[in-house]
């Protein structure tokens, strides 16, 4: 079991709970929850909870987040449930909640993904109706130089995917190959051979090690040791080209990757 909750999706409400364990109480004796214990001695504020009759936990916490909205926000680790299962679980758990929080849900958020969505949506993805980009989204962000994204990879045991520095006539490419690496990662791990849709094969370079051979100027490049926003936290990696290895290493080729989207 991971030491880190590294999946964050909250219920959205028109007003904070007044205690997180009195929710929790309520949903034990509805049968949501199977078991729960405060987090360092402050149930209302969270608690660490068991549900699904299975032996992995989650945290629920109030918290209010930036744009001052309310959440009543589930914290878990989903990784070793793959995308399908690992959503539908923690989705169970906020369609648990939902049932007994005395506050309106005004929608879900998304924190790892970055991104908000409806009660709808919990409720599909609950019922095990989940397709890839509920879980992973994807950005791209720029002006005349481009940067673009994913998040939510992460959670799975793989790293989210950055490409920088593109032209806006290279941004469609970027984003239609990118959801093609995160599902092969998904599916093969970190071991996975990597390829382009046009067949070259990529590896993946750690973004902090890729920076340093990047213009500090462009999106998404240079924040090493700043906060770069929600979703951008965990574990992340741009691609390069791989080329034949010359004394054991490889060449970096990010521009080469830009050239062939």
């Amino acid at each position: 079991m991971a030491d880190r909750y590294t999946s964050r999706i909250a219920l959205v409400l028109d007003r904070q709970v007044d205690s997180v364990a009195a929710v929790i109480e309520v949903a034990g004796k509805a049968g949501d929850i199977d078991r729960a214990s405060a987090v360092r001695n402050e149930p209302a504020e969270a608690m660490e909870v068991h549900w699904g009759g299975r032996m992995d936990k989650g945290v629920v916490r109030r918290v209010t987040d930036d744009d001052g909205a309310f959440l009543l926000r589930t914290e878990a680790y989903i990784g070793a449930n793959g995308l399908v299962e690992g959503m539908r679980r923690q989705c169970q758990l906020l369609q648990g909640l939902a049932r007994h929080v005395d506050a309106a849900i005004v929608g879900v958020r998304d924190l790892t993904a970055d991104r908000d969505c409806d009660e709808a949506w919990m409720n599909r993805l609950a019922i095990g109706a989940v397709e890839q980009d509920d879980a992973v989204h994807l950005r791209s962000q720029g002006e005349g130089v481009w940067w673009v994204r994913t998040h939510g990879a992460a959670r799975f045991n793989i790293p989210d995917l950055e490409l920088y520095g593109l032209r806006k006539d290279q941004v469609d490419g970027a984003t239609a190959a990118l959801p093609t690496l995160v599902a092969t990662l998904l599916a093969q791990g970190l071991k996975a051979d990597l390829a382009l849709l046009d067949g070259t094969p990529v590896y993946l370079v750690p973004v902090l090690e890729a920076w340093q051979h990047l213009n500090l100027d462009w999106p998404g490049v240079g924040r090493a040791g700043k906060d770069r926003g929600r979703g951008l936290d965990g574990p992340r990696a741009t691609l390069s080209l791989l080329h034949k290895p010359r004394l054991g290493r490889y060449r970096k080729d990010f521009k080469g990757v830009a050239e062939h989207l």
